[in-house]
């Protein structure tokens, strides 16, 4: 019988596309925080909530969905760097 638990191999490296990934996390969470505060104040499209984003827009307002996609770049952009370092160690 095989063992398949290896406790010599490495479980704290990344790759690059977990980088990229993470990138791509922080540009659309800054992007729907900018792109939801033109909508609310008026200087882009009409305004179509996703069903995701209703309940949030229900209980905190129009700066709590802002508030959620910054904190989703926020994360986005933790991670890159984490990531990031992972890989050049």
């Amino acid at each position: 019988m095989k063992n398949l638990h290896h406790p010599h191999k490495n479980t704290d490296t990344a790759s690059w596309g977990q980088v990229i990934l993470s990138v791509a996390v922080a540009f659309i969470g800054f992007g729907f925080a900018i792109f939801r505060y033109l909508q609310f104040s008026g200087l882009a499209a009409n305004l179509r909530l996703s069903r995701i984003e209703r309940p949030i827009y229900r209980l905190a307002g129009k700066w709590g969905i802002i508030t959620v996609f910054i904190l989703m770049g926020l994360t986005g952009v933790y991670y890159t760097i984490r990531y990031y370092r992972l890989m050049r160690k």
